[in-house]
């Protein structure tokens, strides 16, 4: 059970890294990209919960909550592309990991093993250097002196997606992942959609490709991307999940050299083999520890 919902973690983590990709090629601001990536998102999830076995009928509030921290964590996750690079962006969004740790460690009471903490400091030191060894290339949307609010954006955003994931970390044993996505998109659209009015940002796209790339953010990223990963947090200690999800900067990295011309140099090169080697310490240590029944 804890290789499959690490896999889901590795894997959901993977097709979040398109996430920025989509932001970036929007015909939309982050906003209202967001809007429509849980409104596509939606039908689906209310089929999935729908069918879920494990109701989260007693669980609402706390999934709409929760929700709204994720819709809090996209908002300022996406301001902060149009301010910074994907790699500056990318690298403190995901230090998610660090702010999870000490939540789970202060409020779920969660013991923190060497080897994972060894796995976490490796990887997080292979994400540092991508993202510096990325920023010669990296071109941010906006002027260089806009950098630090992009910066303070992510880093903001870290902390939501940490309350996001611990929360579904505290719940996700009893409840169905159709009827946690269910209800906590139900919350992000209506988050997303009162920023984008506050912030007078457009709604439609202008082109087919626009609505593509919605589409594609609402279907792929959100229902399969998010739905992996609130799979696997639930079945996981908050840290390792989060550790886990550094796969995220490394297959951004990857996809900003073939769409952007955002090239890896030996640098960058070097960091993303420790974030794969930091994974790689953190998984066998924990499948080294003896499995929890859910």
């Amino acid at each position: 059970m804890n290789g499959q919902a690490a896999l889901a973690v590795l894997v959901g983590a993977a097709l979040i890294g398109l996430a920025p990709i989509g932001v970036r090629l929007s015909d939309l601001p982050p906003v209202a990209t967001n809007l429509w990536r849980f409104v596509f998102a939606l039908p689906i999830l209310a089929l999935w919960a729908a069918n879920d076995k494990r109701g989260a009928a007693r669980d609402v509030r706390l999934l709409l909550i929760a929700g709204v921290f994720f819709a809090l964590e996209l908002s300022l996750w996406a301001a902060s592309l149009t301010k910074t690079t994907v790699a500056n962006a990318t690298l403190l969004t995901n230090m998610t990991p660090i702010f999870a740790a000490v939540f789970g460690w202060l409020l779920l009471k969660e013991r923190i093993a060497p080897g994972v903490l060894l796995g976490g400091a490796v990887a997080l030191t292979g994400a540092v250097l991508l993202a510096i060894g990325r920023a010669p290339a990296a071109v941010a949307p906006t002027s260089a002196d806009e950098g630090w609010i992009g910066d303070l954006m992510a880093t903001g955003s870290a902390f939501g997606y940490a309350a996001y994931l611990l929360m579904l970390r505290a719940i996700g044993a009893r409840v169905g992942v159709g009827g946690v996505m269910f209800w906590a998109g139900l919350s992000g659209v209506v988050v997303t959609f009162a920023l984008a009015l506050l912030l007078r940002e457009p709604l439609l796209p202008h082109s087919l490709q626009g609505w593509l790339i919605l589409i594609g953010l609402g279907v792929v990223v959100q229902v399969g991307g998010q739905g992996l990963i609130a799979y696997g947090v639930g079945r996981l200690p908050i840290l390792i999940s989060t550790v886990l999800l550094w796969m995220q900067p490394l297959a951004a990295a990857v996809l900003s050299w073939l769409i952007f011309g955002e090239a890896l140099g030996p640098l960058a090169l070097f960091g993303a083999a420790l974030i794969l080697a930091g994974l790689f310490v953190a998984q066998r240590a924990r499948a080294g520890q003896p499995a929890k029944t859910q």
